[in-house]
């Protein structure tokens, strides 16, 4: 049965867990700003959203999957698992890589990238590629029309290691995952479902938390808008203290992403002399990106103390072995691009 190759499949890379006529998964996180956590789940709560994502996702026997990164972390892990559910072929790669990754799509059909992952391949041959699932950050709207441009299907969804599937986007809005309940809470984004994780391994902590009524939240702000809707703001565990105010990443990131030009951003916080921290933002776009107009333009977009005062312009950001932006390394190459400065 295709379940049991799915299982098969899980059991292979090291997550599924059996004792005592018992199955469970445990599964690592993989934030950019804290240690990985071992979060545990139900088998059931990735099996019987299977035949949902297939559905949503159009992802079947007949693909050939491209899986970029070492199923270390649920985002990933999942990818495998569900290829193996409809029985289609996985492209796997040992580590995130643009040449391989080019390559791979020779023949692949469809992917599960993050949204970097995306961004740094638009510009290379697509060949095969139809369908990208993509998660783990929030996809810019610049990527999101280009991938279009060039022909593929991206469906998008948010979603946590703790909470599994809560959004996804097939079309323009970004909806309830099927047996997901959402709820707004003061900005905070909750949510109840059979795909939650029961929690974490022994003698770790996150930030899942759950109320009386079986919802749970990892602390991820959104808000509802009429044509999108749900956006999801991040978690603001990112944060800059500069002069005495508090700027999160995520809110000055997600400004900057609504500029057509922008493709991929990181913000980040600097040591300053005086400020104790200064925010700089490091900027991956089009050709014609311009760094002292989209200053100018930002300046509308955030608060003048939230708004970066230094800028950069890379061909790339760096990533996490997941594919997510490795803020660490961000700010390690601005050092070391730096000599000591009192800007």
């Amino acid at each position: 049965m295709r379940e049991t190759e799915a299982r098969a499949a899980l059991r292979a890379m090291g997550v599924l867990h059996e004792r005592d006529g018992r199955s469970w998964l445990e599964l690592t996180t993989s934030g950019t700003t804290t240690s990985p956590r071992t979060v545990v789940r139900s088998l059931a709560s990735w099996e019987d959203s299977f035949e949902h994502v297939s559905r949503l996702t159009g992802v079947g026997a007949e693909d050939r999957v491209l899986v970029p990164a070492p199923p270390t972390g649920s985002m990933f892990a999942f990818a495998h698992a569900h290829a193996a559910h409809v029985g289609a072929e996985v492209v796997a790669l040992a580590r995130w890589s643009v040449a391989a990754a080019s390559a791979a799509l020779e023949t692949c059909t469809a992917a599960h990238l993050t949204p970097a992952m995306l961004e740094a391949l638009l510009d290379r041959d697509l060949a095969a590629l139809r369908t990208v699932v993509c998660a783990g950050a929030t996809l810019p709207e610049s990527v999101r029309h280009l991938a279009r441009d060039r022909g593929l299907t991206v469906v998008d969804y948010y979603g946590a290691a703790e909470l599994s599937f809560v959004a996804m986007r097939v079309g323009t809005r970004l909806e309830a995952f099927p047996e997901v309940e959402l709820d707004l809470r003061d900005g905070v984004v909750w949510a109840r479902s059979p795909w939650l994780a029961d929690g974490y391994a022994p003698g770790q902590t996150g930030p899942l938390r759950r109320d009386a009524d079986g919802f749970a939240t990892v602390g991820d702000r959104g808000a509802h808008d009429p044509d999108l809707g749900l956006v999801v703001l991040g978690r603001g565990d990112d944060v800059v203290t500069t002069g005495g105010v508090t700027v999160l990443c995520a809110d000055v990131e997600n400004a900057l992403l609504s500029l057509p030009e922008v493709r991929a951003v990181a913000v980040v916080g600097t040591p300053h002399p005086t400020l104790g921290e200064v925010v700089e933002a490091v900027v991956v776009g089009t050709d014609d990106l311009d760094l002292p107009a989209m200053h100018d333009r930002a300046s509308s977009l955030v608060e003048r103390s939230h708004l970066p005062r230094r800028w950069h312009q890379w061909d790339a950001l760096p990533l996490t072995a997941a594919g997510k932006l490795d803020r660490a390394e961000v700010r390690a190459r601005l050092a070391a691009r730096r000599p000591e400065e009192t800007a």
